[in-house]
């Protein structure tokens, strides 16, 4: 099975919290519309929606990766976006679990937020080095056990083929289900999933559409252009000592 899922899950085993709190905090305004859906119905938005449900003490949202991406893609480093800052704001003592993946591309990522502070940010897709900061997780210590390191990179044995190297990219819903397990109790891939994805969800659909504020764009082009520095670098001291 594919997956391609983006979620943020919110320790408020005692936060009162409403959903339009919550959504407020994101920057939705304006609600046009919103229905009665399941966990299930709502893993992978893509009509502009935001799903909300609760499950183990926990609230979960489905963001159709309109926040994940400032959360997961966008920070150089373990500094919050700005819609982690406003969620801090009304769950200044939780735990913050954001979690992302998508199979086409052996895209995985996630973030962990303890007392309003991340602690962890990691991502990789396939063609894309590591991007990793903060202390791993013991969910990620359990994984990282078996792995070892091969040309500066991560690979684990393949189960089906002891003469297979598996790089990290491709155990995507190892990473992203253990780590969503921590606040869920349960992998949404296991046989737990069944209880979990049948939860009520309530889908919001805004009048306008989240999007990037004029500084996270900033933000965007000021990565890529860093990463564009690099390359040259890089290739430029290949030539040189190549030629010189």
């Amino acid at each position: 099975m594919g997956w391609k899922t983006s979620l943020i899950l919110i320790e408020s085993s005692d936060n009162n919290v409403s959903d339009a709190q919550i959504l407020k905090s994101l920057g939705i305004g304006e609600i046009e519309s919103q229905s009665d859906s399941s966990f299930d119905e709502c893993i992978n938005l893509d009509d502009g929606s935001i799903g909300i449900g609760r499950y183990n003490g926990n609230i979960i949202i489905s963001d159709g990766y309109c926040i994940t991406e400032k959360s997961l893609e966008m920070p150089l480093s373990l500094r919050l976006c700005k819609e982690e800052r406003q969620l801090c704001k009304l769950f200044p003592t939780s735990e913050i679990v954001t979690v992302a993946c998508h199979s086409t591309s052996n895209y995985h990522g996630y973030s962990l937020i303890q007392n309003g502070k991340k602690l962890r940010l990691k991502t990789i897709s396939d063609g894309e080095r590591v991007k990793s900061y903060g202390k791993r997780t013991k969910e990620e210590e359990e994984i990282y056990k078996d792995s070892f390191v091969k040309k500066k990179a991560t690979y684990w044995k393949s189960e089906l083929d002891p003469e297979e190297d598996v790089g990290e990219e491709q155990i995507m819903e190892d990473f992203t289900f253990e780590i969503a397990k921590r606040r869920l109790g349960g992998r949404l891939d296991g046989a737990e999933g069944l209880d979990i994805l049948s939860q009520p969800f309530i889908k919001y659909f805004p009048v306008k559409p989240i999007k990037l504020t004029e500084q996270d764009e900033v933000s965007k082009k000021t990565s890529w252009k860093t990463y564009a520095i690099i390359i040259t670098v890089v290739l430029l001291w290949q030539l040189f000592k190549r030629f010189f």
